[in-house]
């Protein structure tokens, strides 16, 4: 069912898609404007978010994001949505930005990454059950004119290609990196998300 084309798409359907598209943006939006009290209504109980630098409940990653140093912003692209009954699946195409210091001067990061969310309908409301990340690359940005960055290649190496500048820029700022993340540089850690994502979304 993940990634086939709805030929048609019911009244129902389509409500179910916009509603879970607005919860995503707005879990999001919640997230990167510290709108902690509704954030936290977006998600199920026992949900569970994966991403470099978190793994639990989703309640608990609102308890970690509120004491994130560094400012992260997402910006969201497409999102394509899955229903089947009161289970849905929705991948976004983001971009994380972080504005961090370097040397001094400020620089850019940019991570482009899919944000996979699992979501279930209850009491007529759709609620995040899980996110996870799937990395696909990232780059450091000078934002001023001369500047120069230099970092030792062997502080990049210790990381994953599709998540490096991410890695190296969290894990500078005092967070453990989860390095088994699913990740383009290591496709078959994608194809097996995926499979874990359609097993439980045709799962009735």
């Amino acid at each position: 069912m993940l990634f086939t084309r709805t030929s048609k798409n019911s009244q129902q359907n389509l409500n179910d898609k916009f509603s879970i598209k607005e919860l995503i943006e707005f879990e999001r939006f919640c997230r990167d404007n510290a709108v902690w009290e509704e954030m936290k209504k977006c998600f199920a109980v026992n949900s569970l978010v994966t991403v470099s630098w978190f793994k639990g409940t989703g309640l608990e990653f609102i308890e970690a994001s509120k004491k994130m140093k560094e400012y992260a912003v997402h910006k969201l692209n497409d999102t394509l949505v899955w229903v089947n009954g009161d289970r849905a699946v929705a991948i976004t195409m983001a971009t994380i930005q972080i504005r961090t210091d370097f040397g001094g001067y400020p620089v850019e990061l940019q991570s482009d990454v899919k944000l996979m969310y699992r979501t279930q309908k209850s009491d007529d409301s759709w609620y995040i059950v899980s996110i996870d990340g799937i990395y696909e690359k990232d780059s450091l940005i000078n934002c001023y004119p001369n500047n120069e960055i230099s970092i030792p290649k062997e502080d990049f190496l210790k990381f994953r290609a599709s998540y490096a500048n991410l890695s190296y820029v969290l894990n500078k700022a005092g967070y453990k990196i989860n390095m088994d993340l699913p990740g383009i540089d290591r496709p078959e850690t994608v194809t097996r998300i995926y499979a874990e994502v359609e097993e439980w979304l045709t799962n009735d």
